[in-house]
């Protein structure tokens, strides 16, 4: 039998031209980025089965978040934002084409995936991967400056932070997004112990999928609550080794509490060290170090010429990704890596960090996020308008 020749103009592939299917479509789609992931499904009808079934073996990976809102009222949420994907190592400008969202006060991140804003009149929140979506729900009963929010599955809470004229300066309230009913209910007051630091100005938080953690971020003092008892629980200090803390900061990573701690003091930090609580009885924390940020970074992380004190830091874990910053914002880089076999590897600074902080000005403030972003949110940002425009490569 005589074989056919091919004719094909770009050259001769052989006897017959082969395309790349099955498996080894799939095996290659999945380490692509998501905004590749998406030009790959738009090919043909067998690419978008290949994309489809190649998202059983995508990694998903946190994106980094930085969105500026002004400083006074209007407090307008700008309508561009920059997000950093590991996967891609490069910055990307996001750009929704609705109106920009206007609070009536400053909104602020917690526990990476949260953003918030309260106000005497209603409160304001996001959980959805690129913030899109705000739901607004009538405010606490208990007036409150600047406390610590939360939400745990279905359960929104809002802790201390309260006004020097209201009773209980330790109040808890919680409230059901998923009833409908509109209600803020009263729940335990925050430890005693807490009695100087009841305020997010001192706190940090992270949250499990059953429970938030709270710890002092000076002496380690931590205490857990559970939204289904409405009740607290002391742990153990968070003070790993025998190494001296002078400030740390919480995460989660998988179904682990992760503590990232600064050794030396202010004026002279040593090192930055991170471990996981490997011991899940609250009455007996273990630790295991995951790792040392290199010197190199903590100097970047600080800024070169950088002469302010390094209070504390911010930690945004996310699934096997870290990201660590200064507090205070005062011109250094954010630090990021990858979690393997429990320790912290791939470490790396966004050389744009320091370009994105200076974005905003005088008359705007910076808010960091951090969120898990997979296909389906992805699709869900388009649809609702959300422009991509990569910018820079790691």
């Amino acid at each position: 039998m005589e074989k056919k020749k091919n004719n094909n103009n770009g050259g001769d592939f052989g006897e017959e031209q082969r395309s790349i299917d099955g498996d080894i479509l799939e095996s290659i789609l999945s380490y692509l980025p998501l905004l590749d992931l998406d030009s790959a499904s738009q090919v043909s009808k067998s690419w978008n089965r290949a994309v489809f079934y190649s998202l059983r073996r995508l990694k998903t990976m946190p994106w980094l978040f930085v969105y500026n809102q002004r400083n006074s009222p209007p407090y307008t949420m700008a309508t561009m934002a920059m997000a950093y994907d590991p996967k891609s190592e490069a910055w990307i400008e996001l750009k929704t084409a609705s109106s920009p969202v206007e609070h009536v006060s400053v909104a602020r991140s917690s526990h990476s995936t949260l953003l918030y804003a309260l106000s005497p009149a209603r409160f304001s929140f996001s959980t959805d991967a690129f913030h899109l979506t705000w739901q607004h729900v009538s405010p606490p009963r208990v007036w409150r400056i600047d406390p610590i929010v939360a939400v745990v599955g279905r359960s929104l809470i809002i802790a201390g932070g309260v006004c020097d004229f209201e009773e209980d300066r330790f109040a808890v309230e919680l409230f059901d997004i998923e009833s409908g009913d509109g209600a803020w209910e009263r729940c335990e007051s925050m430890p005693d112990f807490l009695y100087e630091s009841a305020s997010s100005t001192w706190l940090f938080v992270a949250v499990s999928s059953e429970k938030m953690y709270v710890t002092e971020k000076r002496s380690g003092v931590t205490c857990s609550f559970n939204p289904v008892t409405r009740s607290w629980t002391k742990l153990l200090d968070l003070c790993p080794g025998e190494c001296s803390l002078y400030s740390r900061s919480i995460g989660f990573s998988g179904n682990r509490l992760i503590v990232a701690g600064i050794i030396g003091d202010e004026y002279n930090p040593t090192g930055i060290e991170l471990w996981k609580v490997i011991d899940s009885d609250e009455s007996h924390l273990k630790f295991e170090s995951i790792g040392s940020m290199p010197e190199t970074y903590l100097e970047k992380l600080r800024g070169i010429n950088s002469d302010w004190p390094l209070t504390s830091i911010v930690l945004n874990a996310v699934g096997d990704m870290v990201y660590v910053h200064d507090a205070a914002e005062n011109g250094g880089e954010i630090v990021a890596a990858e979690i393997e076999g429990g320790k912290l590897c791939k470490w790396r600074t966004l050389p744009n960090a320091d370009a994105t902080w200076n974005k905003s000005h005088a008359a705007e403030r910076v808010i960091v996020a951090c969120s898990n972003v997979g296909f389906s949110d992805l699709k869900l940002a388009f649809r609702n308008n959300l422009s991509f425009l990569s910018t820079s490569k790691y």
